[in-house]
């Protein structure tokens, strides 16, 4: 039996058999769509190319009641890459699915979300990116107008496939489904950066595609938030002060950067950092950061031997004897950053030498010089409990891509380097929904 699906764009009808698998549909950036109000132009039950309800799975609702029954192992799935904003990256770890209702907002503010608790919009079709951004949507529903969502953490975007053809391979073309570069696109968390003229983190999220109109004061619309530090600044911009002493402005964030020697001295605000990691809250922290954690609260002091950093020498390694780590080792692999598991660094020092649980390591240098570990948080609590993370790094990133000034005229456009790639990887890595290190990722239920 032949159904008519419709060639948008074109403004023909083409007829594909069911049994149909040797010449995947491609669907352009231009062909997708994107819903702004979070909505599936199928939550009410509509239909689409001639399916009636009841033709899907037995107790179907929405667009579930779209999946075909194909002949034999034949099956309808969706293929392509997952990009950050800039449509270039791939990236790994990104969830794609099919949402079957409405997505529901973000709560305001820090809150602890596990993986579980992070997803909307009752799934129907899900996949989880590999190290090349690579995915796989099986059982998808076919017809016209079918949501699609990418979501890292609260990097969410929701697109229109304008049109999924039964029984077949239909493809996303590169740079389509990405990750939305503005508020308008979709969700971007909330993130602080104290500036910093060794590490300007600002502009490398610049460089991955976030529009530097999301970069504004506190006070402003944008969802990156500048306060100002020993690099670059916004008009309006508060010191970095003003963030870390108020416990209320910190849980304002999603993630918090605090790059080389922007950090708090006193122990009224690590406390406060503390507390805001355990409540679910990111902080991203590299070289003489470091007393965010060698001078925080809890154990986290103990968590890196800050005394006896050992030595370094390149080049680095990375750690790939658990799984993230060996996909920092594939992804930037497949991004020609590096030829195999290690990396010549630029900048770096030796800041901590061996840490212990609940530390793991990512990159280092020898045998007692640790260059860059993570930690969940809180760390005393089960690790199905546990929803902050904290990142260190010893080594500076984006050396040379900005002078000290004005945002963003003060950034410099340069390929990334394969350590700002690093940089690239951690961040969507600290936004993510928090999971075990010791597992490969897997889709929330």
């Amino acid at each position: 039996m032949k159904r008519a699906s419709l060639a948008l764009g074109l403004g023909l009808f083409v007829f594909v058999a069911c049994s149909s698998a040797d010449r995947p549909n491609v669907f352009t950036e231009d062909d997708a769509s994107v819903a702004t109000d979070g909505s599936s132009p199928f939550a009410d039950g509509g239909l689409g190319f001639g399916f009636e309800a009841g033709n899907g799975p037995a107790g179907c609702i929405g667009i579930e009641c779209q999946k075909p029954k194909c002949a034999g192992t034949n099956t309808t799935t969706l293929t392509g890459k997952v990009f950050a904003p800039n449509g270039q990256d791939p990236l790994y770890n990104v969830l794609v699915y099919v949402p079957n209702a409405d997505l529901k907002p973000f709560d305001d503010g820090i809150t602890c979300e596990t993986c579980e608790k992070s997803v909307s919009g009752s799934p129907i079709a899900t996949a989880l990116s590999d190290t090349q951004g690579r995915f796989e949507l099986k059982d998808m529903p076919a017809g016209k107008d079918i949501p699609l969502v990418i979501q890292i953490g609260r990097f969410r975007r929701k697109i229109t496939i304008p049109a999924v053809t039964e029984c077949t391979e239909n493809k996303a073309q590169d740079g389509q489904v990405r990750l939305p570069k503005n508020a308008t696109e979709g969700d971007i968390p909330r993130i602080a950066i104290v500036t910093s003229t060794y590490d300007p983190t600002e502009c490398i999220l610049q460089q991955i595609g976030i529009d530097a109109s999301e970069f504004t004061a506190p006070s402003g619309p944008g969802r990156v938030h500048i306060f100002r530090g020993s690099g670059n600044t916004v008009a309006g911009a508060p010191t970095g002060a003003e963030l870390w002493t108020s416990a209320t402005n910190l849980k304002k964030y999603q993630l918090v950067a605090m790059p080389c020697s922007s950090y708090p001295s006193d122990a009224a605000s690590n406390q406060n950092l503390f507390d805001y990691a355990n409540l679910g809250g990111r902080i991203f922290a590299t070289d003489l950061s470091n007393p965010v954690i060698s001078a925080g609260r809890g154990n986290w002091p103990s968590t890196g031997n800050y005394n006896s950093p050992g030595s370094f020498t390149n080049p680095a390694q990375i750690d790939t004897s658990f799984p993230k780590g060996k996909a920092l080792a594939e992804w930037l692999q497949a991004l020609g950053a590096t030829t195999g598991p290690t990396l010549n660094l630029t900048e770096t020092f030796a800041r901590v030498g061996l840490i212990t649980a609940p530390a793991q390591r990512w990159l280092y240098s020898g045998s007692q010089n640790t260059q860059s570990y993570t930690f969940n948080t809180p760390t005393d609590a089960p690790e199905k409990d546990q929803c902050g993370r904290v990142y260190y790094s010893s080594f500076h990133i984006g050396s040379g891509r900005s002078s000290t000034g004005t945002f963003p005229g003060a950034c410099r456009t340069t390929p990334l380097t394969p350590q700002e790639r690093v940089l690239e990887f951690m961040l969507f890595d600290l936004a993510s929904c928090v999971q075990s290190d010791k597992v490969p990722p897997a889709i929330p239920k």
